[in-house]
């Protein structure tokens, strides 16, 4: 990798992070940085596969340089990597990615996947194709012992998202994967679906990810309630900006209180999502992200 300067330049610093004191009654800020994860899905407009068509590709990043860059630059370990941005899937390169993983004491939480099919779709050859689509993406997971798939967006009938999700979620016990169902702007952003698919699937290894941002305004806050308790993880997800660093979409902070109040352990994984505008460093509101995030764990 060429290394950048990535601290010199940090508004924090992993070491900075660091130097706080041990009162051993409170945790310290290196232990919440442990429930703290980033997604590549953040710096997309840096990767050659996912930036804007209109838009010049400058500081290029490939997933090998993704774990040193999340430790050196936010003292962050935790990764999460949106598929999209695997430039192949061959054997060389996912043991080049597994290495660096390891070379940075870094752990793969999760696999945003992406296919060209829909698991709900009520055309049964789709769904077929969908399935075996996720299945690759599990088996890509296992093998760089990432904690779990997400699976892509379902917008077409929740039986047959059921049906898939079943047989999805037996598929990857059997390689030691978990499988995570999003609130994506789709199906599972009625909450009363998003509650009920746990039941109606009832596999241990399927659980939910709660997604900050892909809820409508007036049920954003009692949504995440509902479906805190059965919340493996998080996408702390955060939209639009103001030129002063204020974020305008909702109340970022508030959304973490709700599932520190439920009682939630798990990781926060960072993510920004909103509207295309170029003036925005990404890496200023992945620090913002990441210090609300510690100050309310």
């Amino acid at each position: 990798m060429k290394r950048r300067n990535f601290i010199k330049h940090s508004t924090y610093s992993a070491t900075a992070l660091l130097i706080l004191p041990q009162t051993g009654l409170w945790p310290t800020r290196a232990k919440k940085l442990e429930r703290i994860g980033l997604t590549t899905v953040i710096f997309r407009n840096q990767f050659e596969l996912t930036k804007p068509s209109n838009q010049e590709l400058k500081n290029e990043l490939t997933l090998h340089e993704i774990p040193e860059y999340f430790a050196d630059r936010f003292g962050v370990h935790n990764v999460e990597i949106w598929t999209k941005h695997f430039e192949t899937t061959s054997k060389p390169y996912l043991k080049d990615l597994k290495r660096a993983l390891k070379r940075n004491g870094s752990k793969l939480i999760n696999l945003q996947s992406e296919g060209k099919f829909d698991p709900s779709d009520i055309v049964e050859e789709n769904r077929l194709k969908a399935i075996a689509e996720i299945k690759e993406w599990i088996d890509i997971a296992a093998f760089l012992e990432s904690e779990s798939v997400r699976i892509r967006t379902m917008h077409i009938s929740y039986e047959k998202a059921g049906s898939s999700l079943k047989e999805i979620a037996k598929y990857a016990q059997t390689r030691g994967i978990g499988v995570l169902v999003e609130n994506h702007n789709d199906l599972f952003s009625e909450t009363k679906n998003h509650l009920k698919i746990i039941n109606d699937v009832s596999q241990t290894n399927l659980a939910l990810l709660a997604d900050f941002g892909n809820l409508k305004p007036d049920i954003r806050y009692d949504a995440l309630e509902k479906i805190a308790p059965y919340t493996k993880l998080i996408s702390a997800k955060t939209k639009d900006f103001t030129d002063q660093m204020q974020h305008i979409s909702f109340d970022f902070e508030k959304c973490i209180r709700i599932f520190e109040k439920a009682g939630y352990k798990g990781i926060y994984s960072c993510e920004q999502w909103g509207k295309a505008d170029l003036s925005y460093n990404y890496e200023k509101i992945t620090d913002w992200m990441i210090e609300r995030t510690v100050n309310n764990i």
